[in-house]
């Protein structure tokens, strides 16, 4: 089930109303069975996943707070994590190791392609999992004996296949937590939903059929035209990721259960380093808490800081994809951290001003420099392979003065369609820019943050011009969110 499906729009008011209906005692079980129902709407058999690391996770916890002894508390988390990466593996990563690294190498010959198919949403629920389990032997959150509170957490329907990626410390309480239905929380939820729906289907699948006119035909593009849809991209996953984080989290406050933002507006960073603190803020937080400070962190010596920086995004690219071009997106991103590392260092001094007068102007350049470096590892993200990825950006040089034919063109119904769409897709554009920067200013608050402290009259021009948005701009299919792959 995707969130901009009519599927979904019967299925919310549902289980809102369900939820509130079902007595505290049982609400666990409730809520359960409505996160298996809407995973299994997508392909029922997978769900067996989820049962098998909730299982596994479940009897490692409870084996753990049985003893002391820290050997065996480490068996039981290396026994979690070992059973949890093995299905990511199988499922995400066997033919890509085996077709890309042992076949090459020449070790073995005429090995097997096993045709798995992706189960949605595995990378998010296995990281959560995993945290669980090391928080529990590292002592940071307590053992979870009730069997169904646990499965409740690992399954919960709103984040379930697309994050937050959340912790057992910070989201099982709150799951546990007995809400009462809630004006304010239940109209939060909804204009946080309806943020993300504009997001999603007004942007994002309007970008799309731009991008796809450009990174579909890698051969017969150049120039400003995949500089173009490079930064529309950029865009539409922002539009498309940000906004399905949105509606989770809309969603979850309408149940009265707060999740944690995973985005704030990133696109106003002035450094790559801030970048990494508003994008994606779930998973950076996951690899800097278990992968990243377990390796020292930033208490090593500086070539080992280097080390552990670049490691720590190559690894966040290949979470993303059993593909090189999402090896290169976490790569290049870590060069620039590297660089980022090395002016901090040696440096520190040297930055960009015009003047305290100017400091505006400053900002401007520098979200707009951040911006684009960002989009750089953009064009191997949104690649089909690592050719593709070359050839554009070795077009961009070679052919600067190719024409925007299949951007202007890309529309069903021609040209003039197209045209007319893609000034659509800037106006929009202008919006989310506009209502971000005014989030970014006010201390980086959430939509519906803002939305609820303006006057009545405000708040309801709000919510009829973002309904007759999605009325009538809304591109009308039941696309899936890019993060969905992952």
């Amino acid at each position: 089930m995707v969130f901009n499906s009519l599927h979904f729009l019967i299925f919310l008011p549902i289980a809102i109303a369900l939820y509130y209906a079902t007595p505290y005692k049982w609400r666990w079980l409730l809520l359960t069975t409505l996160s298996y129902y809407f995973y299994m709407c997508w392909k029922a058999e997978y769900a067996f996943l989820i049962a098998f690391s909730t299982t596994v996770d479940y009897v490692c916890g409870i084996q753990m707070s049985k003893t002391d002894d820290k050997r065996k508390r480490k068996k039981w988390m290396l026994i979690s994590i070992f059973m949890n990466l093995g299905q990511l593996f199988l499922f995400k990563y066997l033919n890509f190791f085996t077709f890309s690294i042992i076949e090459p190498l020449n070790i073995f010959h005429n090995l097997p392609e096993f045709k798995l198919l992706l189960p949605v949403g595995i990378s998010f629920y296995t990281f959560q999992s995993i945290s669980y389990t090391v928080d529990v032997y590292n002592g940071k959150a307590p053992a979870e004996k009730h069997f169904g509170y646990f499965a409740m957490f690992v399954s919960y329907w709103p984040q379930l296949v697309a994050g937050p990626i959340e912790r057992s410390w910070y989201m099982l309480p709150r799951l546990k937590t007995n809400h009462d239905f809630s004006y304010d929380n239940f109209r939060e939820g909804l204009i946080r939903v309806l943020w993300g729906l504009f997001k999603k289907a007004v942007i994002a699948d309007r970008l799309a059929i731009f991008v796809r006119a450009v990174y579909q035909n890698p051969d017969d593009n150049g120039g400003f035209a995949i500089i173009l849809a490079t930064w529309l991209f950029a865009i539409q996953v922002y539009c498309d990721f940000g906004g399905y984080c949105d509606i989770a989290i809309g969603c979850a406050k309408m149940m009265g259960h707060n999740l944690t933002d995973n985005f704030k507006t990133p696109y106003f960073s002035k450094s790559i380093t801030e970048f990494w603190q508003r994008w994606h803020i779930t998973l950076t937080s996951w690899v800097r808490d278990y992968l990243y400070i377990p390796m020292g962190g930033s208490r090593v010596p500086f070539g080992r800081l280097i080390f552990n920086t670049w490691f720590m995004l190559a690894v966040m690219g290949f979470w993303h994809g059993a593909n090189w071009t999402f090896i290169m997106f976490g790569v290049i991103h870590g060069f620039f951290l590297v660089v980022a590392r090395i002016r901090e260092k040696f440096y520190p001094n040297l930055k960009l001003s015009f003047g305290k007068n100017l400091q505006p102007v400053t900002n401007i350049i520098l979200m707009f420099w951040v911006f684009n470096l960002t989009c750089i590892p953009d064009i191997f993200f949104c690649s089909k392979d690592i050719g593709d990825a070359f050839t554009i950006i070795g077009n961009i040089f070679t052919h600067p003065d190719t024409t925007y034919n299949l951007i202007f063109n890309s529309a069903p119904n021609g040209a003039v369609t197209s045209s007319i769409e893609f000034v659509i897709s800037l106006f929009f554009i202008l919006i989310l820019f506009i209502i971000d920067y005014n989030l970014h200013i006010n201390n980086d608050i959430t939509i519906d943050q803002a939305i609820v402290k303006r006057p009545l009259v405000t708040r309801w021009a709000f919510y009829v011009a973002f309904t007759v948005f999605l009325a009538w701009f809304a591109v009308t299919s039941d696309s899936i969110f890019i993060y969905f792959q992952f």
